[in-house]
């Protein structure tokens, strides 16, 4: 399990550059996660993704504010509970001057690939200690990409290549930002 969830989280983290066309599958979740993984009250005094992902080791229980995104057509996996999050101060697309900059901001992909890689994040919801639930989350509590997220959860994995899961524990889900206030929806 270990080597898929690697696999598939490798894959999740590779830049969109180029022109290539992917088709995006839409999923009717007819099952979703316990009420538990959801919280209405927004934790305080929150750091940014980066920040805390600078100093996190795994099994270290970490708390941090990021946007759902990161990847064109893949900031959530289709059949694995598993969403991609980018740290706040990447700059997504529609946050741009241009209204038609990007036809999917959510890849960020105006971003230093590097930086990008440095500021990425995968969130997993597990069914047990072993298995993550085998649903997408998109739209489940009212995740959507590009909404600001605050992620209560422990450190699956990490290393100095960029990679990063969190286990979820608990979700505060807030809006999208708007061109001139890219913090709005944050709740700060």
């Amino acid at each position: 399990m270990k080597h898929l969830t690697l696999l598939i989280t490798l894959s999740l983290l590779v830049s969109c550059r180029g022109n290539e066309e992917q088709s995006q599958q839409k999923t009717t979740n007819k099952e979703t996660l316990p009420s538990h993984f959801f919280t209405t009250e927004r934790p305080v005094d929150v750091k940014d993704l980066v920040d805390v992902k600078m100093n996190a080791k795994a099994g270290d229980e970490v708390t941090f504010l990021a946007r759902i995104g990161g990847r064109k057509h893949g900031s959530f996996v289709p059949t694995l509970a598993m969403m991609i999050v980018a740290d706040p101060n990447l700059l997504s697309c529609e946050l741009m001057a241009c209204d038609d900059h990007c036809d999917t901001p959510e890849d960020y992909c105006c971003e230093d690939p590097k930086v990008l890689t440095q500021g990425l994040g995968t969130i997993r919801f597990m069914k047990n200690q072993t298995d993550t639930y085998p649903f997408s989350v998109e739209g489940l509590g009212g995740m959507e990409v590009l909404k600001y997220v605050v992620v209560a959860g422990k450190v699956h994995d990490i290393n100095a290549n960029g990679l990063f899961i969190v286990d979820a524990k608990k979700i505060w889900v807030g809006g999208a930002p708007a061109y001139g206030d890219n913090r709005a929806g944050s709740g700060e």
